[in-house]
């Protein structure tokens, strides 16, 4: 008996995958940084800076809470060895500045207050050129000071001006605003490719590029705060998460297609090893059958053999019989050979009428030339010419005749 199975509903299905990929994506980066609205309130470390020095991609999502001056709201700033505002990014456009010079875009900067934008500032010594992108639209570019690298071994902060020092805050430039993806790449990123990263703030494609991003988001998240920095949801929580599902059910419905396909591909070829099989088991049915009516026809043989072996049987012993008579008579014959011309036979051990059982005799007529033969023993013979010599003549003969006609020298 089957057993019933029980389905599970695939809301259920889902909520199950759901607690998993959220039990397991506890520290993934779509957590965001909500900075609170005092100078103290900001992140700073010193980071590696070695692998942007030829050429780097500042890119983040914003969103703005603060209404302040042009230039105002820092969302980071780059105080380098020796030399201070390497790169600093306000949150209205108006500063984006690197190797202290600023190139000042607030008039394309049309992002309301309390709305989520995305930012990129690229730059490579090869080119010489500094390009700014919101929302992936390029807005401003212009060429930097030729032989000029990033320096190294500066401080970074986040959510206010770092000053001459890279440590000191400043209560003109506290951002106050929110904060997500903040990654620094070592590369000048093209024009598609920011364009790509900007088409969603829940995307991740920036964790396609690798070690090419020198400064991760999620590193950023594990450092030190100051004052009232709080993690936050970003609102990617669930599409993340929903998106990850929806790969790794992608993933599993493409498994169950290869192994339904596996497993059609077994059936077929279980079904083509069962018609073999029958197949063969017809054929030796067929030969079973076969082999049985030839062990038919070989006992009918072997029948129709004994049946002619006893018949051999009889015919050898008639042969044999019969050759014996014919030993007798050729014995006859030898002894009628060798009897003188007045006495045919030897008296000793028959008559006369014996002579007829030779084959001279026997069967035959009688013709005058057999019966001069006779003449001298057997009187009045010639009342048999043209008579057939046979087995009833010759013993009537012997009984009428019988002890009258010896052989004259005859001792019986």
């Amino acid at each position: 008996m089957l057993k019933k199975r029980t389905m599970i509903p695939e809301t259920a299905l889902f909520a199950l995958l759901w607690l998993h990929f959220a039990a397991g994506n506890s520290d993934l980066s779509y957590r965001a940084l909500k900075f609170g609205n005092t100078a103290s309130d900001y992140i700073v470390y010193q980071p590696n800076m070695a692998p942007l020095q030829n050429a780097f991609s500042a890119c983040f999502w914003a969103r703005s809470l603060l209404t302040t001056s042009r230039c105002g709201p820092h969302i980071m700033s780059y105080e380098g060895g020796g030399f201070s505002n390497e790169i600093v990014v306000s949150d209205e456009g108006g500063c984006n500045i690197i190797f202290g010079s600023n190139f000042d875009l607030s008039s394309k900067h049309s992002v309301s207050s309390g709305t989520w934008f995305h930012y990129c500032m690229t730059w490579g010594y090869s080119s010489g050129t500094q390009n700014v992108y919101l929302n992936g639209q390029l807005i401003g570019s212009r060429s930097t000071p030729s032989g000029r690298r990033l320096s190294t071994g500066g401080f970074l902060m986040l959510g206010n001006d770092a000053g001459s020092d890279g440590r000191s805050a400043s209560y003109s430039y506290i951002f106050g605003g929110e904060l997500y993806k903040l990654n620094l790449f070592s590369k000048e990123l093209s024009s598609s490719e920011v364009l790509e990263m900007s088409r969603d703030k829940c995307t991740e494609t920036e964790l396609t590029y690798g070690d090419v991003r020198s400064i991760k988001w999620e590193e950023i998240l594990q450092r030190s705060r100051n004052g009232n920095v709080r993690e936050i949801d970003s609102g990617c929580e669930d599409v993340i998460i929903r998106r990850q599902m929806e790969v790794k059910l992608n993933e599993t419905l493409e498994e169950l297609r290869n192994s339904k396909q596996l497993l059609n591909e077994t059936r077929a070829e279980l079904s083509q090893e069962k018609e073999e099989k029958d197949l063969c088991r017809t054929k030796l049915a067929t030969s079973e059958e076969n082999l049985n009516t030839t062990m038919i026809k070989v006992e009918e043989a072997l029948e129709e053999l004994e049946r002619k072996k006893e018949d051999l049987i009889r015919i050898t012993t008639s042969l044999n019989q019969t050759q014996t008579e014919l030993d007798q008579v050729r014995k006859l014959l030898e002894k009628a050979n060798n009897t003188p011309p007045d006495c045919p036979l030897n008296s000793t051990i028959t008559s006369y009428w014996d002579l007829l059982y030779s084959e001279d005799y026997f069967g035959d007529v009688i013709s005058s030339e057999k019966l001069e033969v006779l003449y001298k023993s057997v009187e009045k013979l010639e009342y048999f010419v043209g008579l057939r010599v046979t087995e009833g003549m010759i013993q009537f003969m012997k009984h009428f005749h019988d002890g009258t006609d010896k052989c004259p020298n005859s001792t019986e």
